[in-house]
């Protein structure tokens, strides 16, 4: 424990495959599109004085919109950035404005900049600390991809107003942030540079937290925001998706930094119970209300909520976890938000977004009361371009463009490959078309260490050769552990055979049914292929087909199943069934043809 150090996704190189392809989408229309849109919507306006831009709108988290985008835009700088100019040149004049918009005592927020009667540090709630956080991660990978520190001294700047304000003076209206962020800023920030003064300040926020009562939001809970308890006495994943998970990744970092075994433990119960609330898709967050974890196996489909954002957040706590302890739960924790949950959040054409991700959609739903006005609320069933809160465009942003971080984790000892991206790293190099097929070709060049690799949990049947040499291993822990003092080839094939997955008998909502997978990818119906989705279910003996297909970069599947044939509501008797075919899709395709019924989770016969 506590030894193992991640790759950084700028030290590896993605040389083919479907995570190039994503890649480059990011890079040439997502991130641009993002650009068009927050300028349409003043993001960058509001970053103005009021007597430069009068009529623009603003609103307390738009400088985070505006740090994540830069954030964003600077992965791909880090590793593309003679192809990519113009965005270079967008970032910096968004810098320039930030860097004029300080005040001189450190200040910046554009919000509260613009309205001067609004108070400073006094309002829990209104996300001060959060967009601070998010400036200081963009300084940071703005400065490691250009070299350019403008806003890295900007950022520095305003975390000595911040030391000064809240932990020398103490003279603001509360202790902890509302919105968990700076705390795993400021630990970046430490490794990035090494001054100790800011994991100080990170411990400060952190410890404190739970300690003293403070303000939330009148209609939650002291748990929404997590200050019901001290960190270390937390119990189970509550409140707030994002907050939190934003809270334990930085509370794995300290733990980790710190070699703390009470905070690991902390974490790991917290990472135990978020498992227990979380989606076959990655997802977490059922209820709207709040955009909150509610109980165990309260796993709702139509009103799933599964905010992009609070996926990518618990996959930033699972990645800090596995630097803590080679744990293969992480790993495939990581795998299945990477394929699913975040793959849904954007458009296959890289344009929309989806904020919420939802595992059912029956549009009659809407229409199953003529009599009543108010409807039901159910997530969006159309991907947006932007959001009123368009926190989630930018954040899929730069997951994509760092997506490399999952590759690598290493000790002294052993470098583990922990997701299979063809990629090159120092001596190695993995060829591969994953999750296309199963397919995995490492080749390693006298790395001076071992060299690990991870069956993942969903694979019950693979094939492995060593240097020419078919080997019968077992792997340990998901783990098989080769000796690379030498050049080794290794080969191997992990089964890709679709296969069906039960719920836990607790999901109410999923007694019954099944959902199917193939890999690490789930999939789904939607009517557009199968037509009405109510009276259909999976022949679990049934065969399965492949066809390939070029809007999804993955296979459709076809599988044997039935529909009803009895328009009868009750019967003594089974009702009659007749063979027909199920067209599946994976799950991040969905309502990429126009709106659609859709259902991962099927009856089964």
């Amino acid at each position: 424990m506590y030894d193992f150090g991640f790759v950084p996704f700028s030290e590896i190189n993605i040389t083919d495959g479907f995570w190039q392809y994503r890649q480059r989408l990011n890079a040439d229309v997502s991130i641009p599109n993002v650009y068009k849109r927050f300028d349409e919507t003043d993001r960058f306006k509001a970053i103005y004085p009021m007597w430069k831009a009068p009529f623009s709108k603003s609103h307390i988290f738009f400088d985070s919109d505006t740090a994540k985008w830069i954030e964003a835009a600077a992965y791909v700088l880090a590793k593309n950035r003679a192809e990519y100019p113009e965005l270079e040149r967008l970032c910096d004049d968004i810098i320039d404005r930030f860097a004029k918009r300080q005040a001189p005592n450190g200040y910046l927020n554009s919000f509260f900049q613009r309205y001067p009667l609004a108070p400073r540090f006094r309002a829990r709630p209104l996300h001060e600390l959060y967009c601070a956080g998010h400036i200081v991660e963009a300084a940071i990978a703005y400065d490691q991809a250009t070299g350019k520190d403008k806003l890295l001294k900007v950022a520095k700047k305003y975390l000595d107003h911040i030391e000064k304000r809240f932990i020398i003076k103490q003279n603001t209206g509360f202790v902890t942030p509302g919105h968990e962020e700076i705390e795993l800023a400021l630990l970046k920030l430490f490794a990035y540079t090494g001054i100790e003064k800011y994991k100080k300040m990170a411990e400060h926020f952190v410890e404190k937290r739970g300690t003293v009562k403070e303000r939330t939001y009148w209609n939650f809970n002291d748990n929404y925001d997590q200050h019901d308890k001290p960190v270390r006495e937390l119990d189970s994943a509550e409140g707030h998706c994002v907050r939190a998970m934003y809270l334990y990744s930085a509370m794995a970092d300290m733990a980790r930094l710190n070699h703390d075994d009470e905070l690991y433990v902390a974490c790991e119960r917290l990472f135990v119970d978020a498992c227990k609330k979380s989606y076959v898709t990655g997802g977490i967050g059922s209820d709207f209300n709040g955009e909150c974890f509610t109980s165990d196996y309260d796993l709702p489909n139509m009103t799933a909520y599964t905010e992009s954002c609070a996926a990518i957040a618990f996959l930033m706590f699972c990645r800090r976890m596995q630097l803590i302890r080679n744990d293969i739960r992480y790993a495939d924790m990581i795998e299945r938000i990477m394929y699913n949950n975040l793959l849904s959040a954007v458009s296959l054409d890289g344009k929309a977004f989806f904020y919420e991700n939802p595992l059912e959609i029956r549009q009659a739903e809407l229409t199953r009361s003529n009599s009543v006005k108010k409807r039901p609320r159910f997530p969006s069933w159309e991907r947006k371009e932007v959001f009123s809160c368009s926190c989630c465009p930018p954040n899929v942003n730069r997951q994509i463009a760092s997506i490399a971080d999952v590759c690598f984790t290493e000790n002294e000892e052993c470098l583990y490959l922990q997701q299979y991206i063809s990629c090159e790293y120092a001596g190695i190099r993995v060829e591969t078309n994953y999750p296309v097929d199963g397919k995995v070709r490492i080749s390693a060049t006298r790395i001076g260490k071992k060299l690990g690799i991870r069956i993942p949990s969903w694979c019950r049947d693979y094939s492995l050769v060593l240097n020419g040499t078919p080997l019968d291993l077992q792997s340990e822990n998901g783990y098989i552990v080769f000796d690379a003092a030498d050049e080794i080839l290794i080969e191997l094939e992990l089964s890709m055979h679709p296969y069906y997955v039960y719920a836990n008998p607790q999901c109410r909502e999923d007694v019954g049914k099944v959902a199917l997978m193939r890999g690490p990818v789930v999939y789904c119906m939607e009517a557009v292929d199968n037509g009405c989705l109510d009276d259909l279910a999976a022949d679990m003996n049934g065969a399965f087909s492949e066809c390939a297909s070029d809007l999804f970069k993955l296979p459709v599947l076809t599988v044997k199943g039935c529909k009803s044939v009895d328009e009868r509501p009750y019967s003594r008797d089974k009702f009659g069934f007749e063979p027909c075919d199920l067209v599946f899709i994976p799950y991040f395709g969905f309502a990429n043809r126009g709106v659609s019924d859709m259902k991962v989770w099927i009856p089964h016969v």
